[in-house]
């Protein structure tokens, strides 16, 4: 029997709008499932019937994924915004990569967590039922799932803490608690919450916890959020600003944050390689105009968004903490942001690399300031997470090495201060 989803997060609500936005990306499909489709008749459909549905990933590779159209569009979406799997068939019929979506099933031992693909408009904004609503669907996901890993979800090992050291299961969970505890304090501004959690990987990352182990590690962890109390400043006005190199490596991994390459919400500045590589190239030197990377962005110069104080940033609303409360909540609750959720990534480096997209969304709340606040946040979640924990790009040694150097050299922690003044 596969073992049970627990810690549904309370605070987050999702159903289907049929925007159709994730039948844009890219849909792994595995040899079964290529199989049962091309199965299926549907050779009273000309606009689809006798066209190759499917790309491989290699000559030797078994994997597939969803051919699309020159727009992007998946080769089984409907004028209307519908599956056609799904209408005709039900939705059995489709891969388990489109069923799942946006929910995330993530093995912590003895149980499975649930997490959020935040690049579903609907997630972002956190519209329909409650997520306990969907229980019944995700265990009957959970059995395909464990069936495409291969093995019993509470076979899979908890990921490192970090370089060659390891936790079992249940001390993992209690770092977890204690950074939720951080995060849901409303007694600090958001942005102050996550530098604490930054706080307490710096420490944490000195220990050793072989020894330390239940409630002995629980007592631990107490006495060391007492003390980031008064280890970490209590305003952003306290912090220096960011370095040039702090600013130049920020905006390197925003140029890659920031990108729509496909889909209706594409940035004309991404139809071409040669567009990519010289809109990236205008992010590190951070002068003259934004190239439009994204559809939502508008003509602005990298110098109005760093003068940027009102509106969308400056005087942050509750309604605007709370949403950015229940994206981290969500991530950090369903460890969404380590271990093979995130690359295989290490706990500690799996959180820095979760908390450095909070800079990157406050950067893009600026940049989208021609919008209602709490709109503009919500397209600057959806378009961070669009490759939080997705894009591969992110985890080449280049681009960790940037974020390493940001950790290490304590500009991560300014950069959130700078765009949170």
């Amino acid at each position: 029997m596969t073992i049970p989803i627990r810690n549904l997060p309370l605070v987050q609500n999702w159903d289907c709008h049929s925007c159709s936005d994730c039948c844009r990306i890219e849909a792994p499909v595995s040899a079964e499932e290529k199989t049962r489709i091309e199965a299926l008749d549907l050779t009273d459909d000309p606009e689809i019937a006798g066209r190759p549905w499917f790309v491989s990933q290699g000559w030797l590779s078994k994997r597939w994924t969803l051919r699309r159209r020159p727009d992007g569009r998946c080769v089984f979406l409907t004028g209307a915004n519908r599956c056609r799997l799904q209408e005709r068939f039900g939705p059995e019929a489709k891969p388990l990569a489109c069923r799942l979506f946006p929910f995330v099933l993530i093995s912590a031992g003895d149980h499975l967590r649930v997490g959020v693909r935040f690049s579903c408009p609907s997630a972002a904004a956190g519209k329909g039922r409650a997520l306990a609503e969907h229980a019944s669907e995700l265990t009957q996901l959970s059995h395909l799932l464990e069936k495409q890993w291969g093995t019993p979800a509470e076979n899979v090992p908890p990921p490192y803490l970090q370089y060659r050291q390891q936790v079992p299961w249940p001390d993992l969970l209690r770092f977890t608690a204690t950074l939720l505890e951080i995060v849901q304090d409303r007694g600090d501004r958001f942005e102050r919450r996550l530098r604490k959690c930054l706080a307490l990987a710096r420490v944490c990352r000195q220990a050793r916890f072989d020894d330390v182990s239940g409630g002995r590690l629980t007592e631990f962890l107490h006495i060391v959020r007492a003390g980031l109390d008064l280890e970490v400043p209590r305003t952003p006005e306290e912090l220096q600003p960011p370095s040039r190199l702090g600013r130049i490596l920020f905006r390197t991994l925003l140029a890659v944050y920031a990108r729509k390459d496909v889909g209706q919400h594409r940035g004309p500045a991404t139809r071409t390689a040669l567009g990519r590589f010289l809109a990236g190239w205008r992010f590190v030197r951070g002068r003259g105009r934004v190239p439009l990377i994204n559809g939502f962005l508008r003509e602005t110069t990298f110098a109005e968004i760093e003068t940027k104080r009102a509106g969308c940033v400056s005087n942050r609303s509750d309604e605007l903490d709370a949403t950015l409360e229940r994206y981290y909540f969500v991530k950090l609750n369903s460890l969404q942001f380590c271990g093979r959720a995130n690359f295989d990534l290490s706990f500690w480096t799996g959180l820095e690399t979760l908390i450095a997209t909070l800079p990157m969304i406050l950067w893009l709340t600026r940049a989208l300031s021609h919008l209602p606040p709490q709109i503009a946040l919500e397209k600057a979640i959806f378009l961070v997470d669009d490759h939080f924990a997705g894009n591969p790009i992110l985890c080449q040694r280049h681009n960790r090495f940037f974020l390493n150097t940001l950790v290490e050299g304590g500009q991560l922690e300014r950069l959130i201060a700078w765009y949170a003044r």
